[in-house]
């Protein structure tokens, strides 16, 4: 998976597989949906001629100060007013007019829509990232993120990764016209982005969702929460790597992990799972399939304990056109299980720097980052980590 190939969104199987995902989930944490405002820049008064002359002409101090208020609140709504035309966060579509709301660390921007899902859950997702990767801290606050290119990604501190929304498929279109312009992508890419209704930024600054669908000018609008929340967490994972070429297993990976800490659920999929399973001439045995419904390390902890497996090299070699629900529960179960203690995560955060410091992640740089001689040293680890209760 690459941030910028796009999640597929829940429609009908058209080939190149799809986002399955059709439960709604409630989370009973508290929503953080503070807006902030923009912040407005005031100035210290001295003691001008004007003021004095003011004063004089009033003839007395009480309305001199009711003058110097009124004069004071003017200034303040002219700068409200002015504050939306200078934004930290870069406009990265131009002639496109946008509703921003600003969290703590995103730019929450809708068009012909509202910023749901992202205004629920764009906190939950960034709290799981800086969890991992502290780094994110600095970036954020002091504008230190950087593009693969080394470009800054907004003007000012502090940096907020930007989401756009996107209500109709005439709107969407415009995105992708400026988008083919600026990244040079042929017919076959925007045809995916169109399929998906969802991509990342090359770059890693922000992220697209059309809640509408691509061929119809208006309506229609679909519910993309698992998919803000796992392709936002990836871009997030390939911006603070400088990257803009993570393994898929890592991005994937890292995306069903977030989706699993935050609903317990992983409910984007690269392929139609259930087509894949009826297609299938194989008997699947009961509580031995992967879907949206329910939690996944109960049956990868069955198939593991069952002997039906999936080797290291086969995932760190997996890719969306011939992956398995097996391959994609299992790339889940890695990542979950890189980051399952303190010591693990320790490691984890290198192995994001060796991509910072412009190495490829390849399996040679994970068994070397968690101190493997080779894949069979770690797959015992691994396994017995999805055969044990810490799995769950």
């Amino acid at each position: 998976f690459q941030a910028e190939d796009g999640i597929r969104d829940l429609v009908r199987s058209r080939g190149l597989g799809d986002v399955y995902k059709r439960q709604t989930h409630s989370n009973s944490q508290a929503e953080r949906e503070a807006i902030r405002e923009h912040p407005l820049k005031g100035s210290n008064q001295t003691d001008t001629g004007f003021e004095r002359a003011s004063f004089v002409a009033m003839g007395t101090r009480s309305a001199y100060v009711s003058c110097m208020k009124k004069i004071f609140s003017l200034c303040m709504i002219s700068l409200v007013v002015l504050a939306p035309s200078l934004p930290a966060q870069h406009q990265h579509f131009k002639n496109l007019e946008w509703r921003e709301s600003l969290t703590d660390h995103f730019a929450l921007r809708a068009k012909g829509t509202s910023t749901s899902p992202a205004r629920r859950y764009a906190e939950k997702v960034w709290d799981e990232c800086v969890r991992v990767m502290p780094g994110l801290h600095t970036d954020f606050s002091e504008n230190k993120f950087r593009t693969p290119s080394g470009a800054t990604g907004a003007d000012y501190p502090p940096y907020r990764f930007t989401v756009y929304l996107v209500g109709s498929g005439h709107d969407y279109t415009a995105v992708l016209e400026q988008q083919q312009q600026r990244s040079g992508w042929d017919a076959n890419r925007i045809k995916l982005c169109r399929i998906t209704r969802n991509y990342g930024d090359p770059d890693n600054r922000y992220y697209v969702l059309c809640k509408a669908d691509p061929e119809q000018s208006q309506g229609g609008e679909t519910d993309l929460t698992p998919v803000f929340v796992h392709g936002t967490a990836s871009t997030i994972l390939q911006g603070r790597s400088l990257s803009g070429n993570l393994p898929f297993w890592m991005t994937a990976g890292w995306g069903y992990y977030v989706e699993h800490r935050i609903f317990r659920l992983c409910r984007v999929f690269y392929l139609d799972f259930k087509t894949y399973y009826a297609n299938e001439e194989a008997d699947f045995k009961r509580g031995l399939t992967l879907g949206p419904e329910n939690p996944w390390p109960s049956p990868l902890r069955k198939m593991c304990k069952d002997g039906i497996r999936e080797a290291l090299d086969t995932v760190c070699k997996a890719e969306i056109l011939t992956l398995t629900p097996n391959q994609s529960g299992y790339i889940f179960a890695l990542t979950y299980f890189l980051v399952s203690s303190d010591e693990n995560i320790a490691k984890y955060r290198k192995l994001v720097e060796r991509s910072r410091q412009g190495e490829t992640i390849t399996k040679s740089v994970l068994l070397d980052v968690y101190g493997y001689e080779d894949d069979a040293a770690l797959e015992k680890d691994w396994y017995e980590f999805m055969e044990s209760r810490d799995f769950r």
